[in-house]
């Protein structure tokens, strides 16, 4: 595997260009009810899922953090506003108000990224080109991972014809998606909740934090603070983390494992990109860092 250091890049230049059109998608879903940065949880991935249900159990197969009762009560949120319809105990479906929003929130962001040149027109189609082959041979890499929220977000696809920022943003949503198929399968494969592996990585980061202030920093989740107490004991008898001062620390061995998951989240990540060779990683790299500072508000 090359030396790469270009997640960062591609987590920022989607950050940047989602800020263009972000907040023209909350004021629409605002206006179906949807209460903020909420639209994408259920609504969009009913759409992704057709003809097939939406559920709780399917949305927390990538939102591995959440707590399934809150999935549940978004969906039951959905119907209550007319936007999904029950197709069976904790299945649900869009309804044609449902169907109609959707296309409503897509048009949205697509008019906002309508006006949008960045760079110049063959440096689009050039960044374009080189995410798309990534894309292209991340569905067909060996497993681990698999391919399923890669998978579902390609449901998104505006089509090679779109607008070249329509595919750029696809391309690298494709990438945030596989990404996430990197990490669930580096840290699954340990057997650990999702709860359990969101509070060990807080601790990670935040030595010394309480039960009750990392259930408070995690409360978005949906758990409770007996669900975390329960997670920490895990991790302890795991031997990751240990009670220490009234808070919690990463030991040794957990400081290890935690090292070999952020390494083999990258190489499974990583692994496709052996589709472009030197050149064009370098080319990538700079045409990313450029979109990503054009697309930066300008400071005054």
């Amino acid at each position: 595997m090359k030396d790469l250091d270009l997640w960062p890049h591609v987590w920022d230049t989607l950050d940047a260009l989602t800020a263009h059109y972000g907040p023209a998608i909350d004021n629409a879903a605002a206006e179906l009810g949807i209460p903020h940065g909420e639209w994408y949880g259920w609504l969009m991935a009913a759409r992704i899922f057709e003809p097939e249900p939406i559920s709780a159990a399917r949305l927390n197969v990538r939102s591995a953090y959440t707590a399934p009762s809150k999935l549940a009560a978004a969906l039951e949120k959905g119907a209550a506003l007319g936007l999904l319809e029950e197709r069976g105990p904790g299945e649900y479906g869009l309804t044609q108000a449902g169907r109609a929003g959707v296309q409503r929130l897509i048009d949205t962001a697509r008019e906002a990224m309508s006006g949008l040149r960045p760079l110049p027109e063959d440096d689009l189609l050039r960044l374009a080109g080189l995410l798309q082959r990534i894309v292209e041979a991340s569905l067909i890499a060996p497993e681990p991972p698999g391919k399923w929220c890669l998978s579902i977000e390609r449901h998104y696809d505006p089509g090679a014809s779109a607008p070249v920022m329509h595919r750029l943003d696809q391309y690298l949503s494709d990438l945030l998606a596989y990404r996430d198929d990197s990490h669930l399968a580096a840290w699954q494969r340990h057997d650990v909740s999702g709860q359990a592996w969101e509070a060990f990585s807080v601790i990670w980061r935040s030595p010394a934090m309480t039960l009750d202030e990392l259930s408070e920093k995690l409360a978005r989740r949906g758990y409770t603070e007996a669900d975390y107490e329960l997670a920490v004991g895990q991790l302890e008898a795991l031997g990751w983390i240990e009670a220490d001062k009234g808070g919690y620390w990463t030991t040794e061995q957990g400081d290890a494992v935690r090292d070999e998951v952020e390494a083999l989240t990258d190489r499974y990540f990583y692994a496709p990109w052996d589709c472009l060779d030197e050149s064009e990683i370098a080319a990538l790299r700079e045409l990313l860092v450029r979109l990503r500072d054009a697309l930066m508000p300008v400071a005054v």
